[in-house]
Parts: C-alpha cells; sequence; structure tokens
C-alpha cells in the first residue's frame, strides 16, 4: 500500500474566518472552495504546504481547548521573529518565542490561529 501526503485539516467553528485568515494573513491560496452542501477549503502555499479547512460542526466535532491538541502544524521560515511580528499584528496569538537554541543554534517560536489551533514555527537552521 502506497501513502501519499494529502493535507491537514483544520476543522473550524467559524469555518469563513479561518480560511479569510489563512488566506490573507499566512499567504495561502485557496484552490478548492465548497461552500453549497459542505463547508470545506483546500489551502496551498507557493512552497507546497497544504491544508484543509472544514466546518467542525458539520462534522459533529465540539473543539475543546485546542492548546491541548495532539497534533501540532509546524512550519519554517527564514525570519522567526519577523513573522511573529507580522502575526500579532493580524489576530494570532503569540504563545512562545521567539527563542534562540544555543545549542543547536536555530530560532523558533509558536503561535496559535484566531480559533487557538497551535502552530509551531523554526528558522531554516532549524536540525
Amino acid at each position: 500500500m502506497e501513502i501519499r501526503p494529502r493535507e491537514i485539516v483544520i476543522l473550524a467553528d467559524d469555518f469563513d474566518l479561518l480560511v479569510a485568515w489563512y488566506r490573507d494573513v499566512l499567504g495561502f491560496e485557496v484552490v478548492r472552495f465548497f461552500n453549497d452542501t459542505f463547508q470545506f477549503a483546500n489551502l496551498e502555499t507557493s512552497t507546497g504546504i497544504r491544508i484543509g479547512i472544514g466546518s467542525a460542526a458539520e462534522a459533529g466535532v465540539v473543539p475543546g481547548d485546542r492548546q491541548h491538541n495532539t497534533v501540532v502544524l509546524q512550519i519554517e521560515v527564514d525570519d522567526v521573529g519577523g513573522l511573529l511580528d507580522h502575526l500579532e499584528q493580524n489576530g494570532a496569538t503569540i504563545t512562545g518565542g521567539p527563542s534562540f537554541d544555543k545549542q543547536l543554534k536555530f530560532w523558533f517560536g509558536s503561535f496559535s490561529d484566531p480559533e487557538g489551533n497551535p502552530v509551531w514555527v523554526v528558522d531554516t537552521d532549524c536540525p
């Protein structure tokens, strides 16, 4: 059996808000959008990160404390501090960093999107 990458799916309380935030703030492109029989959007960055956003209510899910998620999206950028500054000005909650790991010599941080979903961010020097 061959397994291929698809996307991480985020179930949203406010579908339209979260799609717009990932598009407008993080620069994802909406490549498919369904809003008639169900709410779902496929989003992708120019670097190939793919996520899906769906309606939590339609999936029968009542999101709890998202800071206790056991699956976390991790992204890589050139400038962790610059990204965290940009995100803080655009509705994200900064939950860590920017911090520098002196032993491994890389920058890292973390934030939550407007619905509280955690995201880790590292720079290109992260092992």
